[in-house]
């Protein structure tokens, strides 16, 4: 399961990120998380303080997500601390959750068993 482990607001959107930690026992398949303001999620209005990933990169067990709000070129590297990190970008010119009041939620992928259910049907 990924969560959010960190946030460090900022009026510089360079400065500005998100730390994500996969916290399961399997890999995870960062596509279609979305990262949403709690203030997005009562407006109804997703365009602005939300971040839906793209990116199809498996996140090992205990290895970290970070999600800048600024600009940059997505890619495994190591932190300097010598810890291997995801580094993610929303490439936004301005900064997002610094003008989104509240927690952050992170929504992931449900999963589904409609490919498995032809194979119910023959038993």
């Amino acid at each position: 399961m990924i969560r959010i482990v960190g946030l460090q607001r900022s009026e510089s959107a360079r400065q500005e990120f998100v730390l994500l930690q996969n916290q399961g026992s399997l890999r995870l398949n960062l596509r279609g998380h979305l990262v949403v303001s709690e203030a997005a999620l009562e407006d109804g209005d997703l365009t602005y303080a939300a971040h839906a990933f793209s990116d199809d990169v498996l996140v090992p067990p205990g290895m970290y997500v970070l999600l800048f709000t600024g600009n940059g070129e997505s890619r495994w590297a190591r932190s300097r601390d010598g810890a291997i990190v995801y580094y993610a970008y929303m490439n936004r010119e301005q900064p997002v959750w610094d003008r989104a009041p509240g927690p952050l939620h992170l929504l992931s992928t449900q999963h589904t068993f409609s490919e498995r259910a032809p194979a119910l049907l023959l038993r």
